[in-house]
Parts: structure tokens; C-alpha cells; sequence
């Protein structure tokens, strides 16, 4: 069976979507008011040209001048007060009615520009008749500028036009008019033919706009369904997780007596791990949740980074201790910065936490501090540890992404430290930055733009 092909024009639009399309085509033809303005003093230009400011121009009457120049001044002002009434009540419209609007609008404009060829025409006078045949051609490409994007208005002005200027050559009879004649319905149909182009791209450009636009909305809609759904998920799971904890940390503590059989110890021991595991996963969860929600709150204040590095490194010191690490804090600059004490905290708990994981018993892990260009602050740790490949640290800081090989024991987690470290970072105006080779170590940083610093000290 042969392989067909959708066409793009074949894809199936929401009722939504199409509304959306034809409303902005209508907003984009109705204009500004200065659209219904402009031809008033064009008029009285013309009328005066018409009427013998020039002899060799035109010499219709003032008596018979005047009636279009109010014709003009009339429809600019109930054209402009329409556009005014539909700015107020666009929404409370549907498309047909405004649609029509603009076309009644249209219209009429062309029956009094078209009645120039029965008002000022001179049938002696060839050169009057070339300026009002131009002058009308004029307004015909006019209208392809104002009201290609709606093309039934587009083609209800132009078939008016051409009514009455077929009407004008007829009753005139001579040579000229019988040369328009033929020359205006083919000019119209040349404008029709570009119309249609026109108005396709512009449909096609509306329909990707709002397409988009409909994506993006569907889109935010998931992600905040799926934060929603981690922050639910998070609660509803840590409240037993706690109950686990709690009662295998007091029966590994032998508080009521004994493990019997003492096979059984090791099983306690299991689980109590294994759930405090499962809390720190569904913590990071937790986490990612709110800061993707813009639910993490923030308290910016002076946070002396020295008290940070000191706090971290002795809440990571059991697992430092379990794993054989060392951990020091080597800061060649220290500094006061503007920010989140949680935030800083456990950007750099979570860094201290990946290093100890993926560096080997007797290896080292080091937080640092010190200037880097531009005026900016280096704030985070490097360590001994098995480092990264390329292919891994491209992807490190993604989402459930993990930056260490799958096979470490301590490596296993939600892959949730880095991204959750680069939003907090980011959520300071700062970036988290990456180093790191297979091998040798890694080296993770936050680094503090100059207006996030307070104040400057040498460390101690």
C-alpha cells in the first residue's frame, strides 16, 4: 500500500482555533481609525482640482462638487465611529456580524469613490478623464493593501467598483471610457489573483501563529498537571515513608528489646535504608516540583558564604564518613551575597552529597570560593572523584538524568541534584557551571553575578 502523504493543509483545526483566525483577520482589516480619515482631505484636494482651480484639469461646479466631498466627510465619520463601537465590542460579536460590517463599510467607500467618474468627468477633456481613471485605480489597489487579509470584503469592495465604473463607461460612450472599460475588470482580476495569494499566506500565518500559541498553552497546562502531580504524589508518600523510618530506626535501636531472630536485624537495617532512600528521592521530586511551579519560596537577604561551606560540610559528614571521604573547605575568597541561606545551603549540600557518591573510599572533596571574571563569584566544590565523559555532562544537568556511572553503588538516585542545583542558581540571577573528566574528578560551581555581592573579605 503506498505511503500518503498528510497535506499540511489537511490538518484538522479546533473550532477555537478557526474563531481565533477569522477574528484577527477582521481586526487586521478594520485598521486604525486613521484609515477612515485620510480620504476626507483628499476629497476636497480633488474637488478643488475638479471644479476650475485648474481649467485644463476639470470644470464641474461647485454645486455639483460638493455633495461628494460630504459624501467622503460623512462616511469617514460613521466609519470611524463604528471602528469605535467595534474596539468596545469586538468580544461580544460574533465574526459574521463584523464581517459584514466591514463589507458595508467597504462598499458604500466604493460607491461614492466611483461616483467621481459621473461627477467630475469631462467628456472633451482627456486629460480629466486619465486623472479619475487613475485616481479610482488608485483606490482599487488601495483596497488590496487595506483588506487582502479578509478576502469576501476584498472582493465585495472591488465588484463595486467595477459596478459603478462600468456603469460611468457606459453612459459616457466615448474612446476612453470604452478602453477602461475592458481595462478595469482585467486590473480587478489581476488584484483578485494576488488577493488569493495573499490572503493564503496570511491564513497559513495565522493558523501557525495560533497553532503555536495552542501548543504552548497545552504544554504549561502538562507541566503544571505533572508539578501538581509530583507535589501530591510527594505528600502522599512521605507520610508513611516517616512511619517506615521511625519504627525500623526504633527497632534497630533495640528500644523494646532485642531482634529475634538477629537474621532479622539485617532485614530492619534494609528497609530503614532503603526508605530513607526513598524520602531523599521523593524529597528531590518534591523539590523540582515546587521550583517548576514557582512555588519555591525565596527570602533574599545577606548570607555570609564561609557559614554556608561550614554548615554543609558537617551535615554531610556521615555520608562522607560511610563512604571514606575527605572533606575540607579551601576558600580563597570569602564574601557576603545577596541570596536564599535555604537555596545556597542546599545547592551546595547537593553538591557535597554527588561528590562524596562518586569519588572513591580516600578521596577528596573540596568546597571552594574564589573570584572569577567580570566581577562574578565561584562558589561550589571539586572533588577526586570518577568524573564524567562528555556524552555524560551534556546531559547532567537535565532532569532524571544521572551524571555518574549506573553501576556506583551510592550513585543511584532520581538524577534530580544538578537540575534542581541550576534552578535555585538561576532563581539568584547566577548560572551552575560544569567541569569534569573521566578519571579525575569534576568540578561543580555556582557562580554569583557582581550585583548579588555585598561584601568582599580575605578568607581567613
Amino acid at each position: 500500500m503506498p505511503n500518503v502523504r498528510a497535506k499540511p493543509d489537511s490538518v484538522v483545526q479546533t473550532p477555537e482555533t478557526v474563531e481565533k483566525i477569522e477574528r484577527e483577520k477582521i481586526r487586521l482589516a478594520f485598521g486604525s481609525w486613521l484609515t477612515y480619515v485620510d480620504g476626507a482631505p483628499l476629497a476636497l484636494i480633488i474637488t478643488l482640482l475638479m471644479c476650475g482651480l485648474f481649467p485644463s484639469v476639470g470644470n464641474t461646479t461647485p454645486t455639483h462638487g460638493l455633495p461628494f466631498v460630504c459624501a467622503v466627510i460623512v462616511w469617514a465619520a460613521v466609519s470611524t465611529m463604528t471602528f469605535q463601537h467595534y474596539e468596545r465590542m469586538e468580544a461580544s460579536r460574533p465574526v459574521v456580524f463584523w464581517r459584514r460590517t466591514l463589507t458595508a463599510i467597504w462598499v458604500s467607500h466604493a460607491l461614492i469613490w466611483g461616483s467621481m467618474l459621473f461627477v467630475f468627468w469631462d467628456g472633451g477633456n482627456t486629460v480629466n478623464q486619465a486623472i479619475l481613471c487613475t485616481i479610482v485605480l488608485g483606490v482599487m489597489v488601495s483596497y488590496f493593501f487595506l483588506l487582502t487579509m479578509s478576502l469576501p470584503v476584498l472582493l465585495s469592495a472591488l465588484g463595486a467598483m467595477i459596478g459603478v465604473a462600468t456603469a460611468a463607461f457606459l453612459s459616457h460612450g466615448d474612446t476612453l471610457s470604452q478602453v477602461f472599460l475592458f481595462m478595469y475588470p482585467l486590473f480587478s482580476l489581476i488584484l483578485v489573483n494576488y488577493g488569493l495569494k495573499a490572503a493564503r499566506s496570511y491564513h497559513a500565518a495565522l493558523q501557525l501563529r495560533f497553532e503555536n500559541e495552542a501548543l504552548a498553552a497545552a504544554l504549561s497546562r502538562a507541566s503544571q498537571a505533572k508539578s501538581t502531580f509530583l507535589a501530591s504524589m510527594s505528600h502522599e508518600l512521605r507520610t508513611p515513608l516517616n512511619a517506615i523510618i521511625g519504627y525500623s530506626d526504633l527497632m534497630l535501636q533495640r528500644t523494646f528489646g532485642p531482634i529475634a531472630p538477629v537474621r532479622y536485624g539485617s532485614y530492619v537495617q534494609d528497609i530503614h535504608d532503603s526508605g530513607s532512600h526513598l524520602l531523599h528521592m521523593i524529597n528531590d521530586l518534591l523539590d523540582l516540583a515546587k521550583i517548576e511551579a514557582g512555588k519555591q519560596p525565596m527570602q533574599f537577604g545577606p548570607v555570609r558564604l564561609r557559614d554556608i561551606a561550614d554548615e554543609a560540610v558537617r551535615l554531610v559528614e556521615p555520608q562522607a564518613g560511610r563512604g571514606h571521604v575527605s572533606v575540607t573547605v579551601n576558600l580563597s575568597a570569602d564574601a557576603v551575597v545577596n541570596g536564599d541561606e535555604r537555596a545556597i545551603k542546599q545547592i551546595l549540600v547537593n553538591l557535597l552529597s554527588n561528590a562524596i557518591k562518586f569519588t572513591n573510599p580516600g578521596g577528596l572533596a573540596v568546597v571552594f570560593c574564589q573570584r572569577a571574571p567580570h566581577g562574578r563569584l565561584s562558589f561550589g566544590v571539586k572533588d577526586t572523584g570518577v568524573g564524567m565523559s562528555a556524552e555524560v555532562q551534556s546531559r547532567a544537568m537535565q532532569a532524571f538524568e544521572q551524571g555518574g556511572d549506573v553501576y556506583t553503588v551510592e550513585g543511584r538516585g532520581t538524577g534530580l541534584g544538578l537540575s534542581i542545583c541550576k534552578s535555585l542558581a538561576e532563581a539568584h540571577q547566577g548560572t551552575l557551571n560544569l567541569e569534569s573528566s573521566s578519571g579525575v574528578g569534576s568540578k561543580v560551581w555556582m557562580e554569583f553575578p557582581p550585583e548579588r555581592i555585598l561584601k568582599d573579605a580575605e578568607a581567613a
